[in-house]
């Protein structure tokens, strides 16, 4: 994980990308407390700090244009200036595509980033191409003035790259967020040219999404079935090594019928792979272990057994009040 807390905005410059090409020649230095603060909520908003990548290409790395202008800031910091321009350029090259917008490209060097306790230099590059409409208020000689603004609202998702100087004999650490998914094929396949560092990770998450997503949906399963399933899926590559669909289907899904299977083959199996345990630690995070009522009422649930949830939570029906009710059975209170 990358902290930034205690970071310090180097450097930064602006360019504008899009039909016509505007580049900026004045680098900012150390700007005040409040926009330094703005410019790294910029830089590191919701970038996905457990998925990382590395620079590629297909016949020599050196090739790879980014990854050499990127470099070079590393390797001297005054280079900033031109290689800024250069990854500029090379973006609006990738960028002729009518779906993609015109906008600002913000670059800026971070130091005193902390990277596993050490203090690393992080390169972030955002592609802005979205503006909100704000209002500037102001009291001025007992008179209130508003003016419309055209502003860039930094907690918005855009595309970012953030390159971690792993030092001189590592390769940097890449890590990317993307505002949709069509951006992915343009941003990081055409501009970046990386590629996952970790495929058992990436390939295994993919998995666990895919299977979260596929019982949610699944209509013909009850609230508590759900629950059942997905901690069973959790408990599947807790103890496997590798993840295979029919293995899957077999040890969780006990009554699935034959289209069921079907549906969940044809959308996993092209993540088998070995099991990244950092990717089951990952996606407990986010799978689900509440029933959510109208009532405002949760019920956390973190049962792993579906048959004991069957057992502890029994769902019903009030012919008096017309509403539905859950009857949920212990030993005692804890």
């Amino acid at each position: 994980m990358l902290e930034v807390n205690e970071s310090k905005l180097d450097r930064y410059i602006v360019h504008y990308v899009g039909d016509s090409l505007v580049l900026g020649d004045e680098i900012y230095l150390q700007p005040e407390v409040m926009l330094e603060a703005a410019f790294t909520q910029l830089a590191f908003n919701k970038v996905d700090f457990e998925q990382q990548y590395d620079f590629f290409h297909q016949t020599d790395l050196g090739l790879n244009e980014v990854y050499t202008y990127v470099n070079s800031i590393f390797d001297n910091k005054n280079n900033f200036l031109e290689q800024s321009k250069n990854i500029a350029v090379h973006l609006q090259s990738v960028s002729q595509h009518p779906n993609i917008k015109n906008g600002e490209l913000f670059i800026g060097l971070f130091e005193n980033c902390i990277w596993n306790t050490e203090t690393k230099k992080a390169l972030a590059i955002v592609k802005i191409d979205e503006k909100e409409m704000y209002l500037d208020i102001k009291n001025e000689q007992d008179k209130v003035i508003v003016n419309g603004v055209d502003g860039i609202n930094v907690r918005k998702i855009n595309n970012i790259a953030v390159i971690i100087d792993m030092g001189p004999d590592a390769a940097p650490a890449i890590f990317m967020k993307t505002k949709k998914k069509e951006d992915v094929v343009y941003w990081q396949e055409r501009f970046l040219n990386i590629r996952v560092a970790d495929e058992h990770f990436h390939k295994t998450n993919l998995a666990l999404t895919e299977c979260k997503k596929l019982i949610v949906k699944e209509e013909s399963f009850t609230n508590t079935e759900k629950l059942g399933l997905l901690n069973k899926t959790l408990d599947y590559f807790r103890n496997e090594e590798t993840f295979e669909v029919d293995e899957y289907i077999e040890t969780v899904f006990d009554n699935a019928d034959q289209t069921q299977k079907d549906i969940i083959v044809n959308s996993v199996k092209p993540y088998e792979t070995v099991i990244s345990e950092s990717a089951i630690a990952k996606s407990e995070k986010i799978y689900k272990r509440k029933i959510k009522l109208d009532s405002n009422i949760e019920i956390q649930v973190n049962v792993r057994d579906i048959d004991q949830v069957d057992q502890l939570i029994e769902v019903g029906y009030d012919e008096v009040t017309k509403r539905k009710f859950y009857k949920i059975y212990f030993q005692e209170e804890v």
